[in-house]
């Protein structure tokens, strides 16, 4: 069972959500996609062999098996990540790192989760961590291009970075570097999760779909959804079902 948790106030700025995801008797010819967010997680895997690692941001869709698990993790909101590790986030676009590789207690913190209860006792224990383990400040241009990116009608790249004051490749360079992929990646990325959503809520006309997500035509959300997510919206929408995790 996939559960999400919402962050305590103190750290809604930096996180999207918490999530949990328990499962006792694996479906083995069954596996769930993960699309892009443009997020990084941090996932504490309890069962099977115990590890802590970062999963960075995704440029495609990944396919997880589904497999006995235990887990506990945290999603950051788009360039939040930064504010816990010393590497920039490109370094681990599409990469997997233990957790101890990036200086935090991946052994005691296993330990620790290991006894506790329930999923909500985790998320708890986890969200003191991070607290803990806050490193850096978070870039307020970086913070204002992301949300600026994630609006329905999001403006250029050129638009964007003349409304910060600074030009195309800075923006890029300090994008890049907060969140794992430039800005125009990013733009790309967080209207396929709004497509996804669209898709996940309701039956809908994909004609009608892509002019409200903005893309050109039909085709370009077509070409869009199979390049980053792995299949047209037709066939994703026909994979979703109500245990779905993603």
């Amino acid at each position: 069972m996939y559960r999400e948790h919402p962050a305590p106030p103190e750290l809604a700025d930096l996180v999207d959500a918490f999530w949990t995801r328990t499962v006792d008797a694996p479906q083995h010819d069954r596996s769930y996609r993960v699309l892009p967010d443009g997020c990084i997680d941090v996932i504490v895997h309890l069962v099977g062999a115990p590890r802590i690692e970062v999963v960075g941001t995704m440029t495609r869709a990944l396919l997880v098996p589904d497999t006995a698990s235990d887990i506990v993790a945290v999603r950051f909101r788009p360039g939040a990540a930064r504010a816990f590790f010393t590497v920039p986030a490109d370094a681990l676009t599409d990469a997997r790192v233990p957790v101890d590789a990036l200086g935090w207690p991946a052994a005691a913190l296993l330990d620790v989760l290991a006894t506790l209860p329930d999923a909500r006792a985790r998320v708890h224990h986890l969200a003191r961590v991070l607290l803990a383990h806050r490193r850096h400040p978070l870039d307020p241009l970086v913070a204002r291009a992301t949300r600026a990116l994630a609006q329905t009608r999001p403006p250029s790249i050129a638009e964007l970075a003349d409304t910060l004051g600074i030009t195309r490749q800075s923006l890029a360079r300090r994008v890049r570097q907060a969140v794992g992929v430039g800005p125009k990646e990013l733009a790309r990325v967080l209207r396929l999760q709004r497509a996804a959503l669209a898709l996940r809520a309701a039956p809908r006309d994909h004609a009608a779909l892509a002019c409200e997500l903005g893309y050109h035509d039909q085709a370009h959300f077509i070409h869009e959804m199979r390049a980053l997510g792995g299949l047209t919206p037709g066939a994703y929408a026909r994979t979703l079902a109500p245990t779905d995790p993603s």
